[in-house]
């Protein structure tokens, strides 16, 4: 790289440009997986479905995106062109997306969330794995706000658009058009993301590859790889505390409709999403304003480490406070303490998403993806639990008070496991 290229604007910040398309990935990757949970109330009607079979839908996307983890990081980790790599992945959720407005009946609609699992499981390890290659340190925990705020946009946008295409034509129309988008994403993925090896001085050492190995050792090399990282006291505490509050997430995004419409007796129209947009807004603002107070830390000599747990201790704070709101009279004060509740799930994901690249430095994608995969089958079944839980009774009580406790389990996690022995933060 010439200097006239490294005075120019665009290369010396073009981790940030990159980070704008991991960003428009990640809503992508959110917007479609949201559009169900937004769109449950008229498929519920259509194929004549309760609790327990909704609980069913919503959780069959987490079971293959959770077994898919298994294998997509050690992928991630291994393979050279990301640039073509991960636009096929997008390609793969957004066809699988469009196709769900074409189904006719319950159990094809269940297979394309199967199918959509699988694809979309690339997102977080190669979007986390890319952060941590071309980000210093102390830029890392915003980065990866700004770039998992995407999610929580996307749950912030869902709701309005999805409400009226289901209100104003047909549901299956918004499945179509928020599959469709995925295509336009490719224009700015492939203009910015090329040569990465020009702009990152170090770029051919994460993307080292075994070659000219046998079939033998490379399948050792990779059951090592794996072996290695499950030793790693701090693995098993990061996957635990998405065991806490990754069921939150998925609670929120994919029952708090159905929670307005049946027990808050919202309307299914843009009432609800106005709602549920300013909820899931906190959430967003949460994310982002973890990573800034953790900058601003750091900034001041605070240790990340102390950094990251002043954040986490807050954002448990608010999430527990999520036991109020079956107590609570009005539809008002009940998205009141909703929005302190996804603000502090905001907070709290942020920074275990920061500390999943301090664990082992070669190996960030497929530690993600292992976290992911024990944090999603635990949520899968959490998710489907809920609707056994509300099926008779339409009661959300329970399931309120079980995700202030999982909230709690993981705090105490942190505070277990999150040590500077075990970590390492460079």
């Amino acid at each position: 790289m010439n200097s006239t290229k490294k005075q120019n604007f665009y290369h010396q910040n073009w981790r940030w440009f990159v980070l704008g398309t991991l960003f428009l990935a990640t809503f992508l990757n959110y917007f479609d997986r949201q559009t169900l949970g937004t769109a449950i109330d008229p498929i519920a009607k259509e194929f004549g479905l309760d609790n327990m079979q909704i609980g069913n839908l919503l959780s069959a996307f987490l079971v293959t995106y959770a077994w898919m983890h298994l294998f997509i990081g050690m992928m991630t980790d291994r393979i050279k062109n990301l640039r073509w790599f991960f636009p096929f992945m997008v390609i793969g959720w957004s066809i699988s997306t469009m196709l769900v407005g074409l189904v006719d009946n319950y159990e094809h609609l269940i297979w394309l969330r199967y199918l959509l699992g699988i694809w979309e499981a690339v997102n977080f390890p190669i979007c986390i794995m890319i952060i941590s290659r071309i980000f210093p340190l102390e830029e890392r925990n915003l980065a990866l706000g700004i770039f998992a705020s995407g999610a929580f946009l996307a749950t912030l946008a869902a709701p309005p658009v999805v409400i009226y295409f289901s209100n104003e034509y047909n549901w299956r129309l918004a499945f179509i058009v928020a599959g469709s988008i995925g295509f336009l994403w490719l224009i700015p993925w492939l203009l910015i993301f090329r040569k990465p090896e020009d702009k990152v001085a170090n770029w051919h050492d994460y993307n080292k590859v075994v070659q000219g190995k046998s079939f033998k050792f490379q399948v050792n090399n990779i059951l090592n790889g794996y072996l290695s990282i499950l030793k790693a006291p701090a693995f098993w505490g990061v996957a635990l505390i998405g065991v806490g509050i990754v069921p939150s997430l998925y609670f929120a995004t994919q029952w708090f409709p159905r929670f307005f419409t049946h027990v808050l007796k919202v309307p299914y129209d843009q009432t609800l999403s106005l709602r549920l947009s300013a909820i899931y807004f906190m959430q967003d603002v949460g994310l982002w304003l973890a990573g800034v107070v953790v900058l601003f830390l750091a900034y001041k000599k605070v240790a990340i480490l102390k950094s990251r747990k002043t954040v986490i201790v807050f954002a448990w704070l608010l999430m527990i406070s999520v036991i109020i709101v079956p107590q609570l009279k009005t539809v008002e004060w009940s998205v009141f303490f909703l929005c302190l509740y996804v603000f502090g799930i905001g907070a709290f994901l942020g920074n275990q998403h920061a500390f999943k690249q301090d664990i082992i430095k070669d190996k960030v994608a497929t530690v993600a993806a292992l976290v992911g995969f024990i944090e999603m089958n635990f949520t899968s079944q959490v998710i489907k639990q809920i609707g056994v839980m509300t099926n008779d009774s339409g009661d959300f009580s329970q399931v309120f008070f079980m995700m202030a406790g999982l909230a709690t389990f993981a705090l105490v996690v942190v505070f277990v496991f999150m040590r500077k022995k075990w970590l390492i933060i460079e």
